[in-house]
């Protein structure tokens, strides 16, 4: 068989961890690599790569930082490739460049379609305490992750998983699925599955406020914002007039000193940070 020839759009570590797969796989040629641009800055203010610009210098691999996509949409075009993938990139792809690709445009989503269309779909069920979550492969269109499901892969949700141990399942099973899946996609032996637009559920980007967490609030509801933003941007409470971050926490009572008494109980910090102060970890 013929090498399957890929461009891949991507900005997060999520994505750069699913890459991977591909790109040390012989079946695939990756003919560019496709990320938002650098905006981070260090304490230096030296710029901050994103992880997938990384990926793409750390492999030799043509890499564009557009502003927007459609800037690159001639340099593109001249590129011959059978397939678009994405996963966590960030920008809004028009249909002039979904339909450069010989075969298809395809999207890693990381929610178990039709829940959570767009951008925060981990955060979101970690929000709601769902028990399960997963990864959906679906055809891209003009409407945000409307597409036919492809193919879709389930995990559990744990007690307590955060967003991390969650990216990190998804990545896992992501990468264990993701070649063959475009292989049978490629030899069209596949039936998508078209959504229900009907019974849709949205995950909407995550503001910084979403993360602040009140003594007013259930122990369960604090719990949850922890969990859901524990890789960021961090859910915080306001404590003694100091802004804490709490990155991990229990309901049970272990040998941390620091708790916080919500409307229903106590809840205690495992893993934590007082603003302009060094990260606090502490053994369950």
């Amino acid at each position: 068989m013929n090498k399957i020839k890929l461009v891949l759009a991507g900005t997060a570590k999520f994505s750069a961890d699913i890459f991977i797969s591909l790109i040390k796989n012989s079946d695939f040629e990756i003919k560019a690599i496709i990320s938002q641009p650098n905006k981070a800055l260090d304490r230096s203010k030296n710029v901050i790569e994103t992880d997938v610009a990384k990926l793409a210098q750390n492999n030799n691999i043509k890499l564009f930082q557009p502003n927007k996509i459609n800037e690159i949409y001639n340099e593109l075009k001249n590129i011959e490739y059978d397939f678009l993938i994405t996963a966590a990139f960030g920008q809004y792809i028009p249909t002039n460049i979904l339909n450069l690709a010989k075969k298809a445009s395809i999207n890693v989503h990381g929610s178990l379609l039709e829940k959570y269309r767009g951008a925060a779909p981990i955060q979101h069920a970690l929000l709601n305490n769902e028990k399960e979550t997963g990864i959906s492969l679906i055809y891209m269109i003009e409407k945000m992750d409307a597409g036919d499901i492809i193919f879709s892969k389930q995990i559990n949700i744990e007690k307590d998983d955060t967003a991390i141990e969650i990216y990190d399942k998804l990545a896992k099973i992501t990468n264990e699925n993701l070649p063959n899946w475009i292989r049978l996609i490629y030899s069209n032996q596949i039936l998508a599955k078209k959504q229900n637009d009907e019974v849709a559920t949205f995950a909407p980007k995550i503001k910084n406020e979403d993360a602040k967490i009140f003594l007013s609030d259930t122990k369960e509801k604090a719990f949850s914002k922890i969990k859901a933003f524990n890789d960021q941007p961090g859910a915080f409470i306001i404590f003694n007039n100091k802004r804490l971050k709490i990155f991990r926490a229990s309901f049970d009572k272990c040998k941390t000193p620091l708790f916080l008494d919500f409307s229903n109980g106590k809840l205690y910090l495992i893993e934590y940070q007082f603003e302009g102060k060094k990260r606090v970890k502490h053994e369950i």
